[in-house]
């Protein structure tokens, strides 16, 4: 899917009732993380597996590696497709949330849970992009609080990342209000 597909969707809105809210919190924003994320959080172990694929044929080709490849390209095709059909589980129960309290990160998998992170606590939310990001016109959000210490969350591999920082930012400017 092309990333300006993606960014003619609206945000999924996530029900409140699916979340612990505090008595008069807002959910301001809710979204995933771009379809991207599958491909992105998983290129290391699909390069890697073709990578090795490809040196045992080559190996089996020059006569270092005596056995059939075969088993060795399946077992490469298939460590790809778990760490993809993984990623894919894992894009589907990951949700971002701004409320007008709180960073949420709401996760399922290694990210199990709920992660959390007061307003009152953060005074920035900035954009950081890898060069994989930028080609597929997405990024990642990082929080900054006193002095500009970074904070333990990120909202990773999230589209069209400048606008949602500037909505971040607003909440975070009332909030210090």
């Amino acid at each position: 899917m092309s990333p300006t597909a993606e960014s003619a969707n609206p945000p999924a809105v996530l029900d409140a009732a699916d979340l612990p809210l505090q008595d008069g919190e807002l959910i301001i924003l809710s979204i995933k993380p771009s379809r991207w994320y599958v491909l992105l959080v998983s290129w290391p172990v699909v390069l890697a597996a073709a990578l090795v694929a490809g040196g045992v044929a080559l190996s089996e080709r020059f006569g270092m590696y005596p056995a059939d490849s075969g088993l060795a390209n399946w077992l490469c095709a298939g460590v790809a497709v778990i760490r993809l059909v993984w990623a894919a589980v894992q894009w589907v129960a990951l949700r971002y949330v701004l409320t007008s309290r709180r960073l949420l990160r709401v996760g399922a998998g290694a990210s199990a849970g709920l992660t959390e992170l007061p307003l009152a606590c953060v005074q920035s939310a900035e954009v950081a992009r890898s060069a994989g990001q930028r080609a597929l016109a997405v990024g990642s959000l990082t929080f900054r609080g006193e002095s500009g210490r970074a904070l333990p969350m990120l909202w990773a591999h999230v589209a069209q990342p400048n606008r949602v920082a500037d909505l971040v930012n607003e909440a975070i400017a009332k909030a210090h209000r």
